[in-house]
């Protein structure tokens, strides 16, 4: 009854629309631009001509001089070579054109420089956008209930006073789990359903650690997205993505930071190298920080007062 409820409820939010399409979008974004300007030149040739191509370029066999240069000049960084020269628009990275060079004069390149995982940091810090929001999605469904005044009346049914939380937390899980597939298809993710596993539930515990804990501090909407402003630019975004692209001292200053633990995880989708500290101290915090506020969840404006 309170997922129904719940789920309705969100259906009705355009924030909750947009909560779910921001990470696609961005999602596209990425995968488009790093497609786009990638330093691995894609080839185009006609179908009569031979050329030594290695086999981790991706060529294009185009049927007249027309479709070449029709291809070439897509939006997609592709490179053309016809009659011995190479075909650009002028938007091809300088390294992708350098290359393109080399294979046309028959010159070997660095094959495993020709990088399938160059931008496997930005792809990561787009699949983290999943999880960005989980916590706001809790966070706005109890400030929901106590702008239309049913907490109160949540709180004399007849059931266990978790339930209602754990319906928001269902739901929230639901979309999480959406944006991630849908997102995790865009970016190619090379998928490990037990680390992707893993990094779903990590990513549910530490949103709902922070969901419940901004609803210590905000009981309606101005209060919340007062809260919301710092919280994501700095703790959600910044930090994490400071101590990702940086590393350094940067590093360790973001290490303090339990979302940075996360993204740290979903990199490892990409790299293959797991390191369960991450994890540990993912579910060593979460354990800890949902029983304190278990503990004391009746002095927020959502709890039954003691």
């Amino acid at each position: 009854m309170f997922i129904k409820k719940d789920f309705t409820l969100a259906k009705r939010n355009i924030l909750i629309w947009l909560i779910v399409l921001f990470p696609i979008i961005t999602a596209l974004g990425a995968s488009g631009i790093t497609e786009t300007y990638s330093d691995t030149p894609k080839i185009v040739v006609l179908d009569e001509e031979e050329h030594k191509i290695p086999e981790q370029i991706e060529v294009f066999v185009a049927d007249s001089p027309i479709q070449l240069k029709k291809w070439v000049n897509d939006l997609d960084a592709k490179i053309g070579f016809l009659n011995g020269e190479l075909i650009t628009d002028g938007r091809e990275p300088e390294e992708a054109v350098d290359k393109a060079k080399a294979i046309l004069q028959g010159k070997s390149i660095e094959v495993e420089k020709i990088s399938s995982n160059l931008f496997e940091k930005v792809y990561a810090f787009n699949l983290y956008g999943a999880f960005l929001f989980f916590g706001i999605i809790i966070l706005f469904s109890l400030v929901e209930e106590r702008k239309n005044k049913t907490t109160e009346l949540q709180n004399v049914q007849p059931v266990h006073p978790i339930v209602p939380i754990l319906s928001k937390v269902v739901i929230a899980s639901i979309v999480t789990l959406i944006d991630f597939l849908i997102c995790s298809y865009i970016l190619d993710v090379p998928i490990s359903w037990d680390i992707g596993l893993l990094i779903f539930i990590i990513g549910i515990l530490l949103g709902t650690v922070l969901g419940m804990a901004m609803a210590f501090y905000a009981s309606n909407e101005t209060q919340a997205l007062a809260i919301l402003k710092p919280v994501t630019l700095i703790f959600l975004m910044a930090i994490p993505g400071l101590g990702f692209f940086l590393g350094g001292k940067m590093h360790s200053i973001a290490m303090v930071d339990p979302f940075y633990w996360l993204l740290q995880l979903i990199h490892s989708l990409y790299t293959k190298e797991l390191n369960l500290n991450y994890a540990f101290l993912s579910f060593g915090l979460s354990a800890i920080a949902l029983s304190l506020i278990a503990l004391n969840w009746h002095r927020t404006a959502y709890g039954i007062k003691k």
